[in-house]
């Protein structure tokens, strides 16, 4: 028998060359990519209810990186990312081995019909190994249809709860009491504060207050408080509205009653919570009341009695008239501080000073409000004003002021960058927005031949 004998010092080169080799033959494969999004689950859901989107991200090499994708304004619906963080995943294709990341994204039906989920570009690079060139994949989703139904019983005319859990309270201010009516004067305010919350529904999904139209009655709503939470991947929703009713003429007022609908899909239940009407009594401001004239002492010489009435009745209508010209300039100067809060300077303003406290809760309200008066025939959000002015440094702000404020961490955001950004467009527009720019010439020039 012939026995073949290998040198160990050659056997170790060989296995050497033959790892330096394997780099380079996996290099030489080109990665490839694909994307999905579904619905967690199938079937219809129920108007206002949660609805998980998975978002997912495949690639046959080793490493992720670079993803980027703008979720789209769903017409009857709210689609949002609530939590940045992503699931890894693995399967098998055709024997080789694909990678996954997985993205959720929460949806909210508002209409009940046939939705749709528009199709959005996402971007993300993968690499065949370590020290490899990444290969860049850019795709567009397929539109995403989903059936809504509306509860039975539910009025189907305005944003509807749906969740297991919902709480409400409201104050007034002053305190309300019983069905004996409010008793004001001219010149009152009477102040409204609503309070929900409600588990696995962001604030923004909320109804608004109605819009109050009382003749006699100034009518002063406040920008909503929304402070949602996320605790180990639960979102609880929580929102504060509240409207100050200022009294401008005497008479009586009622306001009327509010009805808040809630569903709830385990139990299939509507349940419906309601803010009594209210009764106002207002009067006009009180009348200064005269005293009868003393008459002089026997022996000492009395006034005429004319001439003090005259007196008298000069002083009570200088009196009443000064105090109407107190009243009347009190509520100009009430009239011109809420106009002015009504304003876009005001509302930058508050969009200045949230970003200054690194609030990303704050800044994205404040945002939301002032982009309403900045612009508001285009109803822009914070995505859409970047992506319009081409703006890359504002898309990546507001990018990571969106992860911020679903993680609740703000410790990645900056508010004076995103602040000085949006003062930029803002000057940028003003000097755009020259009067008479929309009205032709008087004179037109005329063009040589």
């Amino acid at each position: 028998m012939v026995r073949m004998m290998i040198d160990p010092p050659r056997l170790t080169l060989w296995a050497l060359l033959a790892l330096l080799q394997l780099p380079g033959e996996l290099a030489a494969a080109t990665p490839e990519g694909d994307i999905r999004l579904q619905p967690a689950r199938q079937g219809a859901v129920w108007v206002g209810q949660e609805l998980e989107l998975q978002l997912e991200l495949w690639s046959d090499g080793f490493s992720f990186g670079d993803q980027l994708f703008v979720l789209p304004e769903v017409t009857g619906g709210f689609l949002l990312q609530a939590d940045s963080s992503t699931v890894k995943l693995t399967e098998k294709r055709d024997g080789v081995t694909w990678q996954g990341l997985r993205y959720s994204l929460l949806f909210y039906p508002q209409r009940a019909g046939r939705l749709q989920v528009p199709s959005f570009e996402v971007r993300f690079s993968a690499s065949a190994g370590f020290g490899t060139e990444p290969s860049r994949f850019r795709f567009q989703t397929s539109p995403l249809p989903i059936e809504a139904k509306l509860p039975p019983g539910a009025a189907g005319n305005g944003l509807l709860v749906t969740t297991t859990s919902f709480d409400m309270d409201f104050s007034w201010t002053p305190e309300v009491s019983g069905e004996t009516p409010v008793e004001l004067k001219v010149g009152d305010a009477l102040t409204l504060q609503v309070n929900r919350r409600a588990d696995s529904v962001p604030g923004m999904v909320f109804a608004l207050l109605p819009e109050f139209s009382i003749e006699g009655l100034g009518v002063y709503p406040e920008t909503p408080a929304v402070e949602d939470r996320i605790n180990r991947g639960e979102l609880t929703g929580n929102r504060t509205d509240s409207v100050t009713f200022i009294c401008e003429r005497e008479g009586s007022y009622t306001l009327p009653e509010l009805r808040f609908q809630w569903w709830d899909p385990e139990r299939e239940t509507l349940s419906e919570q309601i803010i009594p009407a209210v009764s106002l009594a207002v009067a006009a401001n009180p009348a200064y009341q005269t005293s009868p004239t003393a008459a002089g002492e026997p022996g000492e010489p009395g006034l005429d009695w004319k001439l003090t009435l005259g007196i008298v009745a000069l002083i009570l209508l200088a009196a009443y008239l000064l105090r109407r010209v107190v009243h009347r300039a009190a509520l100009a100067v009430h009239h011109w501080l809420e106009a002015r809060k009504a304003g876009e300077a005001w509302a930058f303003s508050q969009v200045r000073k949230s970003c200054a406290a690194n609030s990303p809760a704050a800044a994205y309200n404040a945002i939301s409000v002032w982009l309403q008066r900045f612009d508001p025939q285009a109803g822009l959000n914070l995505l859409d004003l970047a992506a319009t002015r081409g703006n890359q440094d504002l898309m990546r702000e507001s990018i990571r002021l969106q992860e911020n404020l679903t993680s609740g961490s703000g410790r990645d955001w900056n508010g004076g960058r995103m602040a000085a950004l949006l003062a930029r467009i803002r000057k940028d527009a003003s000097r755009t927005e020259t009067p008479g720019d929309d009205l032709p010439p008087l004179n037109p020039p005329v063009r040589k031949r």
